[in-house]
């Protein structure tokens, strides 16, 4: 029908969703600030986390090596009568190890998060109040101020889980570009 809006409906909804993809892109120009502060709160523990993060993506494909061999072993003495290769149990053995050095690291993973979470927040709490204390005392009795100062507390670390979520992310990619 002519007059009829029902039609440019799809075309008013599709402008708020791509202005909030923009809005998390435009978001994403802040990571390189924020992995800068992840490392002035904490660089020991964010490059240990990195090295661990690393050696745990890597592992899998070590595990797939070793599993590869065994069961080519495997297929080969069914198949052709071949005894076992000499070097069998101690794959077998290398291949329950990575499984294990895999667990061990999985928990050095979470420990590394639990302190770089407990550093980050005091490193970012330190920042705000050693901001804030430049400030005259009219900005303290300022409610607006004051609840900007605690948004910015409360949001400095929620950031810990999102700085998480990249490092798995980060651990995935290199885990699943190995495998390809």
């Amino acid at each position: 029908m002519p007059g009829d809006d029902r039609g440019s409906a799809p075309a008013a909804s599709a402008s708020p969703v791509l202005s909030r993809w923009r809005e998390r892109f435009q978001a994403l120009r802040s990571l390189p600030s924020l992995l800068r502060m992840v490392v002035e709160s904490a660089p020991a523990v964010a490059y240990a986390s990195v090295a661990v993060r690393l050696i745990s993506a890597l592992l899998p494909i070590g595990i797939l090596a070793v599993t590869k061999f065994i069961i080519d072993s495997i297929s080969q003495l069914s198949s052709r009568h071949t005894p076992l290769p000499a070097v069998f149990w101690e794959m077998v053995a290398l291949e329950y190890a990575l499984a294990c050095l895999g667990m061990v690291l999985g928990r050095a993973v979470d420990f590394l998060d639990a302190v770089f979470a407990d550093r980050y927040a005091i490193h970012i709490n330190t920042r705000i109040i050693n901001h804030a204390s430049t400030l005259d005392l009219a900005s303290w009795e300022d409610p607006c101020f004051y609840d900007k100062l605690s948004r910015a507390r409360m949001q400095g670390t929620e950031r810990i889980g999102m700085i998480q979520a990249i490092g798995k992310m980060v651990q995935q990619f290199v885990t699943v570009a190995g495998l390809v």
